[in-house]
C-alpha cells in the first residue's frame, strides 16, 4: 500500500504494483520495486558488480571524509555526497580486468570543488605519524590563506583510513599526523585537500603518494 501525501498531487511513500515511492534529500522519487531473477547474470553485470564491490570497500573504509569531501558536489543534487564518491571512483579510479579490479589510487578523488588543489605536497614518516607539507605563495589571497588542509590516509593491507578534518592552515605550510600504532610496519596511500574556513568551498584532493610507515 502507498500514501498519497498532501493529496493527488503530493508525494508516492510506499508501494504500488512494482512501483515504490521515497524522499531522498527531501526529494520525492520513485523507482522500480526490485525483482528476483533466475536468469544467471552476464559477464558485463558480473563486472559492474565485482567493481562496485571493490569501490564499496574503499570507500567504506573512509565515510566521513568523503561526505565532507564531496558534500558541495551534491548539494542540489538527489543524489548523496557517498553515491558522489563511490560513481567518481567507479568511473575514473578502478583498474584491472574482471574478476581482478582494483583500486587505482592515484586517480581517486576523495574531495571535489574549486578551490586551488594543494602545492608541491611531501609526505615523510615520523616516529609516532607522518609529517605533511605543502607550498604556500605569501602573496596569496587572505581567503585562501584561512583556508585549512585535510588529509587521509588509507591502509590497503587492513582497509583502513585514517584522516584529519580540520588540520593546520594553508599558510602553515605542514601539519603532523598522529597515527596509532597498529598503522606501522603498513603501506600507505596518502592524500591532501583543503577546506575553506567557513566549509562553503573545497579544493580536489591530490594524491602525494605511497609510503610505508
Amino acid at each position: 500500500m502507498a500514501k498519497l501525501n498532501n493529496g493527488i498531487f503530493g508525494a508516492i511513500s510506499g508501494k504500488i504494483g512494482n512501483i515504490e515511492g521515497y524522499i531522498r534529500k527531501g526529494q520525492p522519487l520513485v523507482r522500480l520495486k526490485k525483482r528476483k531473477t533466475n536468469i544467471p547474470p552476464s559477464l558485463k553485470q558480473l563486472a559492474v558488480r565485482q567493481k562496485m564491490k571493490v569501490v564499496n570497500t574503499f570507500i567504506d573504509s573512509m565515510t566521513r571524509f568523503v561526505a565532507a569531501g564531496f558534500e558541495l558536489a551534491a548539494a542540489n543534487e538527489t543524489y548523496t555526497a557517498n553515491n558522489a564518491a563511490k560513481s567518481y571512483q567507479l568511473l575514473n579510479a578502478v583498474k584491472g580486468e574482471y574478476p581482478d579490479y582494483s583500486i587505482d589510487y592515484p586517480k581517486v578523488r576523495l574531495t571535489e570543488g574549486t578551490l586551488p588543489v594543494a602545492d608541491d605536497p611531501q609526505v615523510q614518516p615520523l616516529a609516532n605519524g607522518l609529517l605533511f607539507t605543502w607550498s604556500f605563495d605569501i602573496n596569496e589571497d587572505y581567503y585562501y590563506q584561512r583556508q585549512q588542509v585535510m588529509l587521509l590516509v588509507y591502509a590497503p593491507e587492513s582497509n583502513r583510513a585514517f584522516y584529519t578534518l580540520s588540520g593546520a592552515r594553508r599558510t602553515t605550510a605542514a601539519e603532523t599526523m598522529e597515527l596509532p600504532d597498529d598503522f606501522k610496519g603498513q603501506v600507505l596511500e596518502c592524500y591532501i585537500s583543503f577546506v575553506a574556513d567557513d566549509r562553503k568551498a573545497i579544493s580536489n584532493s591530490v594524491y602525494i603518494g605511497q609510503i610505508t610507515y
